[in-house]
């Protein structure tokens, strides 16, 4: 009869030991940014406009909406 040996931490049965289980798939890292016009937005921001503002004039010149939160990420990249 033998004597049932004491699991290591972690360990389980049927598992053999030392073998590596597989890595995670990588994650991607978000949402993509979008293509935006930032020689538009400098130009705003020299006018004196505000974030906010900034969203709205970008949006009514191109078409394409774009957050005020958006703007100023892309302005405090450049």
């Amino acid at each position: 009869m033998a004597i049932p040996r004491q699991l290591a931490l972690g360990e389980v049965i049927g598992q053999k030991k030392g073998k590596a289980q597989p890595k995670p798939r990588p994650v991607p890292p978000g949402r993509p940014r979008r293509e935006v016009d930032v020689e538009l937005l400098r130009e705003l921001r020299e006018k004196g406009y505000g974030f906010k503002r900034i969203a709205g004039e970008y949006t009514k010149a191109t078409g394409e909406y774009i957050s005020h939160t958006n703007v100023r990420e892309r302005l405090a990249d450049t």
